[in-house]
């Protein structure tokens, strides 16, 4: 059987990639994705190295984003929308796949209304608690919506709607990575690691770039900024930052656009917290991990969803809220001094989390499903 993989949760496609490739190889796989994570500030995605490190075909496909900028320029993006329908069939078309796997997302509609026509079963997932625009949508064209949580069901049709949970990376869940080879074989500091999402994110990057004297005197510091956009070369910036610092204080700043799946794997083990986004995946790793963490949610996430995502791992005593309005320098180092008196009881809060480690297996077999119908 041909999948069809597509959507904008990119981390549990690559779970579902990695389950598939190693437990049922037979299977061929496709990834439609985007070459631009933000359009108009021409920000590459981090999509296509991730899949064509897997050797996956990656095909580049472009739609509009839905929501309230949709009717900004209602006229112009009907028909860009439209347009993208006709090109998502004639991808279908070409590859001819017996099923189409959503992860959610814009991109995913105009692909999920063609499948539609051309009669391709669909299968959606979703990782939040609180299922997106384009979920709910997809959802009504969707023979099966996989779902992370069982308050989700109640979202989706009851003949459709099956509890698969999350497919996080099967390496969050091993104690066992090498080593990072940018890393010195000894570490002199604890070690905190920064993430700011798949696309980076500029608040935070600020709040450590102006932390950055304090934070490297006391802590090692991995940082994965983000790929530049049009106006804000992330690395390039913090750079400079780091060229101010000490000599001495410039070897416990380490710099990443992207960090690799094992690097970070290894990260998630040896790290002494996180200050991080709060998207539904970043979280649920993190909480897979049991690395505490500082979280961030993003304020303007469709639905208040990062929002969401952090008071679910806040409650359950495995993360610091710290709210982007009241982020500085002064702010973060002073969640930093909260965190070093919580993290023993933080980590055992971790320890009593349990998450799936079988949700890729189980959503194979819901996508397995409809193509037996």
């Amino acid at each position: 059987m041909k999948i069809l993989l597509t959507g904008g949760h990119l981390t549990p496609a690559l779970s579902f990639i990695d389950y598939v490739s190693k437990h049922h190889s037979q299977e061929k796989l496709v990834f439609v994705g985007r070459e631009f994570s933000q359009d108009e500030l021409r920000q590459e995605s981090v999509e296509r190295y991730e899949v064509e490190k897997r050797n996956l075909p990656f095909i580049t496909f472009q739609a509009v984003r839905l929501g309230g900028s949709f009717y900004r320029r209602p006229i112009q993006n009907l028909r860009k929308f439209f347009d993208s329908v006709k090109q998502a069939k004639k991808i279908l078309r070409q590859q001819k796949p017996a099923v189409m796997l959503s992860f959610g997302g814009y991109l995913a509609v105009p692909l999920a209304l063609a499948a539609k026509s051309l009669r391709i079963p669909i299968v959606t997932h979703e990782q939040t608690a609180s299922s997106g625009l384009a979920n709910r949508l997809i959802g009504r064209l969707a023979d099966k919506v996989a779902v992370s949580f069982t308050e989700t069901l109640s979202e989706f049709p009851s003949n459709k709607a099956v509890l698969t949970g999350n497919p996080l990376r099967a390496g969050v869940f091993s104690s066992r990575h090498p080593k990072p080879d940018w890393l010195p074989s000894k570490l002199n500091q604890p070690l905190i690691l920064v993430m700011g999402g798949n696309q980076g994110s500029q608040a935070i990057n600020q709040a450590v770039a102006d932390s950055l004297p304090e934070l490297t005197k006391d802590w090692i510091v991995i940082h994965q900024c983000g790929k530049p956009t049009a106006d804000q070369p992330y690395q390039a910036i913090l750079n400079r930052e780091k060229q101010r610092l000490p000599k001495k204080l410039q070897s416990n700043y380490f710099i990443k656009e992207w960090i690799d799946d094992q690097d970070l794997f290894w990260l998630y083990r040896h790290a002494f917290c996180a200050i991080s986004r709060s998207g539904a995946n970043a979280t649920q790793e993190l909480a897979a991990a049991g690395v505490p963490s500082i979280l961030v949610p993003l304020p303007n996430s469709r639905g208040n969803e990062q929002a969401k995502n952090a008071q679910w791992l806040v409650r359950a005593g495995g993360a610091v809220l710290l709210d982007q309005a009241e982020l500085r320098a002064s702010t973060l180092l002073k969640s930093l001094a909260t965190m070093k008196t919580l993290e023993p009881t933080i980590r055992k809060n971790l320890n009593q989390i349990s998450m799936p480690e079988n949700a890729a297996e189980q959503l194979y077999e819901v996508v397995a499903g409809v193509v037996k119908k």
